[in-house]
C-alpha cells in the first residue's frame, strides 16, 4: 500500500520542491513513471506551476475544471505526472511539458496549445500482435500500434513524436550519429547534445562545452538537427 504522503526531506532529489516548509508532500500514485521521474498532480499544480496554493484549491480545480495529462482528464490530486508528460489546464489557458532541467531536476516548461498536442515517446519494447500489427511499448507507458512491415525500422531506444489528436506517429528519431539527445538520469542528467559515437552499452555525447560518454539507456533522442519539442 502506497503512503499518501512522504517527508519532504526524503523526497527524490529530482523533485524541485522546498524541503523545509511543511513536513510532508503528496505521494504520487504508482503509474508509468518511476518515483524519481514523477510528481503528484497536487505537487505539480501547487509547487511547480503555482496555479493553486493549497490542497483544497487543487481539489477544487480538478473537480470544477479540466486538467489533462497527455490529453486525458484527471480528477485525483494524487495522479502522477512525469518526465515528458504534457499537462494542460484549458481554464487557465496553460499548457506545460515536464522536462529535466540542466541541474537534473524535474521542471515545467510552458508550451503553446499546438505544441501540447505532441508527445515524445522513447521506445522500450516491441510486441508482435495478431493481424499484422506490432505494439511499441514506451518509457511513458503509452503503447503505439504500427504495421508489421514497418517494425524493423523502429528499434528499442529510438524515439517517436506522437500526435495526441490523430493518435499517429509524426516523426521517428533513431539512435544514430548526429542525432540530438538529452540525458535524463545519471551523472550527466539534464544535459543535451549531439550523438558523436555509439557503442554497445555507451553513447558519446558532445555538448557546446564538453564531450562525454554515458549509459545508452540514459538518453532520449529528441530530434535530428534540432529538438522536436521545446526544452529551453
Amino acid at each position: 500500500m502506497v503512503k499518501n504522503h512522504i517527508k519532504r526531506i526524503a523526497a527524490p532529489k529530482t523533485w524541485r520542491v522546498l524541503r523545509k516548509t511543511t513536513t510532508f508532500i503528496t505521494t504520487p500514485k504508482p503509474g508509468a513513471h518511476k518515483l524519481e521521474f514523477a510528481v503528484s498532480l497536487n505537487t505539480f499544480l501547487k509547487e511547480m506551476v503555482m496555479l493553486t496554493k493549497t490542497l483544497k484549491e487543487t481539489k477544487y480545480l480538478l473537480t470544477s475544471h479540466e486538467v489533462l495529462i497527455n490529453g486525458k482528464r484527471k480528477r485525483d490530486h494524487k495522479n502522477q505526472t512525469g518526465l515528458l508528460d504534457v499537462v494542460s489546464v484549458p481554464h487557465a489557458q496553460k499548457n506545460y511539458r515536464i522536462i529535466m532541467d540542466s541541474k537534473g531536476k524535474l521542471a515545467s516548461k510552458e508550451i503553446s496549445e499546438s505544441e501540447a498536442k505532441n508527445l515524445l515517446l522513447k521506445i522500450t519494447g516491441k510486441t508482435l500482435l495478431k493481424q499484422g500489427k506490432v505494439q511499441l511499448g514506451t518509457m511513458q507507458g503509452r503503447t503505439v500500434l504500427i504495421d508489421k512491415k514497418e517494425a524493423a525500422t523502429y528499434k528499442v531506444g529510438d524515439s517517436v513524436l506522437y500526435d495526441l489528436a490523430t493518435k499517429k506517429i509524426k516523426a521517428h528519431f533513431q539512435i544514430q550519429k548526429g542525432a540530438l539527445a538529452t540525458i535524463y538520469t545519471g551523472k550527466h542528467s539534464g544535459k543535451t547534445g549531439t550523438v558523436e559515437d555509439i557503442n554497445k552499452d555507451t553513447i558519446k555525447i558532445k555538448t557546446k562545452t564538453e564531450t562525454f560518454e554515458t549509459n545508452r539507456e540514459y538518453i532520449i533522442v529528441i530530434g535530428k538537427d534540432k529538438s522536436a519539442i521545446e526544452l529551453d
